[in-house]
């Protein structure tokens, strides 16, 4: 089983590198239906593997010169605080069982899966939907790139997602960067707080297989930068939008595995 998931994690990460999207989206799926981890686990695994492969990235991208740290800080700051707080204090608050009544249990696991099927849904739009004819003037909004950031970390921490699909279209139009650089700076702002949120609840997470994880980063980055060469011999755009389907089939299974087996 662990070779199986560790192929899996190879793919994950050229999938990353051909679309820029779906590490923690497939990795949290994976920790708990293949390798049946109970979902604060698999969350804090999600946080680690793509926090360590997002740093690499982030690292990479430092050296090109592709961060924007100023205005990175006025989204940056929020998120790492509420992400903290929510993996630290909230997470281990939620009851293991939220509601019961007449033999209709929802568990804490059922909750957050479908809430983490709400965010793979909004990601899949995301990837399809049409840019507009005229592109949306960039504005520096401080106020709102705060709010933005706070919300973020708030679901990063629940769900151990919340990668650059999220991220970018805000730095873009909310922190005004071009493209290459609210990608670059996207990177390191989810390194920081994913690898933040894992710190803040691993003492939640028991023995933690750092063996296992440590392979599953190695062959996620492997992955990355195998994607990353094939990206010029595929076409990008018509992958992305197949990768956006089939996460809508991951989460339509989430949604049915978790509630409709109630």
């Amino acid at each position: 089983m662990e070779l199986i998931t560790l192929v899996i994690a190879f793919l994950i990460g050229a999938v990353m590198g051909l679309t820029g999207a779906g590490g923690s989206i497939l990795a949290v799926p994976v920790f708990t239906y293949l390798l049946r981890l109970d979902i604060i686990t698999a969350t804090g695994y999600s946080l680690f593997v793509v926090g360590m492969t997002s740093l690499v990235g982030a690292i990479k991208n430092i050296i090109q010169g592709n961060i924007e740290l100023k205005q990175a800080l006025y989204f940056s700051i929020p998120s790492l605080v509420t992400v903290i707080i929510t993996r630290g204090t909230i997470v281990p608050l939620i009851p293991d069982e939220i509601f019961s009544s007449d033999g209709l249990v929802i568990a804490k696991q059922t909750l957050l899966l479908g809430l983490f099927a709400i965010l793979i849904f909004y990601a899949a739009y995301s990837m399809l939907k049409k840019k507009p004819e005229q592109e949306i003037k960039p504005s520096f909004d401080v106020k709102r790139l705060a709010i933005q950031g706070a919300l973020l970390g708030i679901i990063m921490g629940l769900l151990g997602a919340g990668g650059g699909f999220m991220i970018v279209p805000v730095l873009v139009l909310v922190a005004g960067m071009d493209m290459k650089k609210a990608i670059g700076t996207s990177l390191m702002i989810i390194a920081v707080n994913a690898l933040s949120g894992f710190i803040a609840g691993a003492s939640g997470l028991g023995n933690i297989d750092w063996i296992f994880l440590l392979k599953f980063t190695v062959l996620m980055v492997a992955g990355i930068f195998t994607g990353s060469y094939l990206t010029t011999k595929i076409d990008s755009q018509k992958l992305k939008k197949g990768f956006a389907w089939f996460i809508t089939g991951v989460g339509a299974y989430i949604l049915i595995k978790e509630f409709l087996s109630l």
